[in-house]
């Protein structure tokens, strides 16, 4: 049996990130052509620095949203503990507690 190592992925989660990363460009690419008439074209004249700036205290912002989402879904979970007595449902919610829960960033 013949195994051919460039079929076998190497860093799966690189490679989801991409695939997604690739569907979400394409997808604002189509989004953009609806609303503009156009593609993106780097001689509009846009201050793109500006442009992205703006696009990332978005995306702060949506960060800062999930971020009240997971806390909102810890203190839920907390309160199911409180509640549920079957060992299996604990054994879940601990899981999902835990998931949750972490603080560091793998650096």
């Amino acid at each position: 049996m013949n195994i051919n190592f460039e079929d076998i992925p190497k860093h799966t989660i690189t490679d989801k990130s991409l695939l997604q990363l690739k569907q979400v460009m394409q997808q604002q690419d189509e989004y953009g052509i609806r609303k503009y008439g156009k593609e993106l074209d780097p001689k509009d004249n846009y201050n793109w620095l500006m442009m992205f700036m703006e696009e990332m205290a978005d995306g702060m912002k949506y960060i800062q949203c999930e971020m009240e989402n997971k806390t909102d879904v810890i203190r839920i979970l907390n309160g199911a503990l409180q509640v549920l007595h079957a060992e299996t449902k604990d054994t879940y919610i601990r899981f999902a507690l835990e998931i949750l829960t972490k603080t560091n960033t793998g650096k």
